[in-house]
């Protein structure tokens, strides 16, 4: 019998394998020993050891961390059952113990997002063509995907809690409307004198190419407010801009260009366009000053 180890990277959570729970980061992979009196099971410095009748060894070097977390036998059983990337998916879904363990060793349960909210969309990731999901109404002919109806509109009356009027300038865009945007800015550049090549590497830069555009998944928002309805990189100064790069991630949202992030994202500074990630994600990305790009590949969602 095969004790089975799953490192999960940069989630902060503990994931259950089967029956077995193992709370640590690090690189995506997989070890075993043979089976023993499991007593503790620890990651400390980046190394996992394990402590069975013959004593404690290490199982596993991971990199990039240098924290200390520990799980105690109670949450700790083995399984000979065999491993496979749907049971394990299953077991996420079913699972109830699992948890979040932050950067101070703190934990608290923790919810597992479908990677629908996860789905990387830009120049290289286009959306896929059998995407599809359930359009709702916000307000009026504002819509979006309806998955994300609820958290947006908490946000909203967040702020207004706070004393801030946030107001969505650009939800849900059906892909024609993407098109005749893109066209639109296209042909600005253009009549500047600018090669068809050359007006469509500048048109990509704030207007996202479609069939690449968060907006035609549902998943993004481009916000204003009641004192500023430019977009451009005066909404970061105002009540509104700093409202939501400070709050928007417990919603579940990031801010998706961000400020010396333009070589990773492909897009200059918008801080006015919000993107729905889930609560977890959004938290992580935000506090560590990190883009989607960046935190999809972390993972293993993206190469």
């Amino acid at each position: 019998m095969q004790l089975r180890v799953y490192a999960e990277g940069h989630f902060r959570r503990a994931v259950c394998v089967l029956s077995l729970c193992a709370v640590f980061m690090g690189s995506v992979s997989f070890c075993s020993v043979e089976q023993g009196n499991v007593a503790a099971e620890t990651v400390n410095r980046g190394q996992v050891y394990i402590e069975t009748e013959e004593g404690v060894s290490a199982i596993e070097r991971l990199e990039g961390f240098n924290g200390s977390v520990s799980v105690s036998i109670d949450d700790i059983t083995i399984s000979d059952e065999t491993y496979s990337e749907n049971s394990y998916k299953k077991s996420l879904e079913a699972d109830s113990d699992a948890i979040i363990v932050d950067e101070n060793g703190n934990t608290v349960p923790a919810t597992f997002e479908d990677d629908w909210s996860l789905m990387l969309v830009n120049k290289t990731h286009l959306i896929p063509e059998d995407y599809t999901f359930e359009l709702a109404v916000i307000k009026g002919a504002i819509k979006t995907d309806a998955r994300v109806v609820p958290h947006v509109k908490d946000l909203l009356l967040a702020a207004k809690r706070d004393g801030v009027t946030i107001l969505i300038c650009s939800p849900y865009r059906d892909p024609e409307r993407q098109k005749m945007l893109f066209a639109r800015k296209m042909k600005f550049y253009t009549k500047k004198g600018y090669t068809e090549s050359e007006a469509y590497d500048l048109a990509s830069q704030t207007v996202a190419v479609p069939g690449t555009s968060e907006h035609e998944a549902g998943l993004a928002f481009d916000f204003i407010s009641d004192d500023y309805s430019m977009l451009d990189a005066g909404f970061a100064d105002t009540a509104a801009g700093k409202w939501l790069k400070a709050n928007a991630a417990d919603y579940g949202f990031i801010l998706r260009y961000p400020l010396g992030k333009e070589n990773v994202t492909e897009i200059e500074f918008e801080p006015w366009h919000y993107r729905y990630v889930g609560v977890d994600a959004a938290r992580e990305i935000m506090s560590r000053g990190i883009t989607l790009e960046e935190y999809d590949k972390e993972i293993g969602i993206t190469d």
